[in-house]
Parts: structure tokens; sequence; C-alpha cells
């Protein structure tokens, strides 16, 4: 069984969809033998609200009156970003190189991303005057760890990588089979999970349905342990008596 430590960076094979791509990220710690919990890591938080880092800021509680001249166009407040040198090394370092993103966390370049604020800064006028806040969204849509199975992850860019394209690659693999072929994958895949019938059975019945005619029109279920059979254009599904 693999395990993990505290703090190092994994890789594993994302799917969305039909997608899928590498993912990177910190752990947390390993529960058990059979999930780990790791944090997905993003840049530090450069925004600074008139000069105060947004991390520190915090909503203001008092109001105050609007400045002189005010029209709704009139900007209260100034969101800039923080000019550090060395925060360039953030957009150049190497996804691949697990020690080049470990280094840049110590250095606490790169953080959580659950303790990126990732809201908005605004200004809330009412009759009272202006206060500038800080807006949470009302939901997070963006994930910010995960629990996955310990053999789900890797050590390396490249292996979790080679998953990535091994999914791809069944994908190619699929569109190349003809329609006859296609249709004999999804009879075994069905006769596969028939747990109530012997090897011996599961054949007879492989064999009675290549006896048919278009192949390439047969749908194949399993209903009460038993296997049954339709083309896909007709409703009524069918028993096998062999």
């Amino acid at each position: 069984m693999k395990r993990f430590n505290k703090g190092d960076i994994v890789y594993w094979c994302h799917q969305k969809g039909h997608k899928y791509s590498v993912h990177w990220g910190m752990v947390d710690e390993q529960f058990s033998r059979s999930v780990v919990y790791v944090d997905y890591l993003a840049p530090k938080e450069r925004r600074l609200v008139n000069g105060i880092p947004i991390d520190d800021f915090k909503s203001e509680s008092k109001y105050k009156k609007l400045p002189k001249g005010w029209t709704y166009n009139t900007r209260l407040f100034e969101i800039t970003s923080e000019d550090i040198d060395e925060d360039r090394k953030i957009y150049k370092f190497d996804i691949h190189n697990s020690d080049d993103i470990k280094d840049l966390y110590d250095k606490g370049l790169l953080v959580k991303k659950s303790t990126i604020f990732d809201g908005e800064i605004d200004a809330e006028i009412t009759k009272e005057g202006y206060k500038i806040v800080k807006k949470y969204p009302p939901y997070r849509n963006n994930i910010t760890s995960i629990s996955i199975r310990p053999d789900k992850l890797y050590i390396t860019y490249k292996e979790a990588e080679k998953e990535v394209n091994d999914n791809i690659a069944e994908f190619i693999r699929q569109s190349e089979l003809s329609d006859y072929d296609w249709s004999i994958e999804q009879i075994d895949k069905t006769l596969k999970r028939c747990y109530g019938k012997t090897d011996i059975e599961k054949k007879q019945y492989r064999d009675w349905l290549l006896k048919m005619d278009d192949i390439e029109d047969i749908e194949v279920r399993i209903i009460g342990g038993e296997i049954q059979w339709k083309y896909w254009n007709k409703k009524r599904w069918a028993n096998i008596e062999l």
C-alpha cells in the first residue's frame, strides 16, 4: 500500500466528463489505508486594498461620509497588486518538478487554495454613508481540496500523465472499432457482470447472441439475474432460452 506524508507533493489523473488531465497538490493527511486528503495549491494573494494586503483587510464597520462631488463613477477604494520580484517565480515554476513546488510553498509564494479569499471588495452605500467591505460568494464554485485513494496518487507528473494518456488512448481505440466489434464488446461487458451464471453458461449465451442477424443493432442487459436482449430500435426486451 502506498503511504504518503503530510507535505508531500503528489499528482493524479483527474477526470471531468470525458476529459482527463493531470492535477497536483500537497498531502494534508493519509487517513487509514483507504484515503488521502490533498490540498490544491495556488499563488499567494497579492491584492492590496488601499495599500493593505487583502488578507489583512477587515470589512469596515462604520459608515463614512461620501466624498464631496461624489458620483456613481467616483472610486472609493483602490485595488493594487503587491509587486515583489520573487513572486514572478510563481508563473515560471516547473509543474513537473515537485521540489520546485515544495520550495515555493515553503517560501510562501504558493499557498493552500483554501486560504485564498475568493470574493471581491465593494463599497456598500446607504443613506447612512458608505463603507468598504469584503463580499464573499454565496458558495464556493472552485474545489480547494480532494480525498482520493492512495493507489490513484503518484509522486511524479510523468506517472499521472501516463494514466491520462492511457485513458485517451482507450477513446481512440474505441473510435477505430467497427460497429460489429463495438457491439460484441458491449455484449461481453454485460455478460461479465452477470455473476449468477457460470463461465460455461455465459459462453452459451454469447454463442447464442452471435448467431443473431444484425449484431450491430443488438443491446443486452441483466434483469433479476437473467440476460435479456433486443434490437435498439425495438421496445420489447426478451429473455434467452438456451
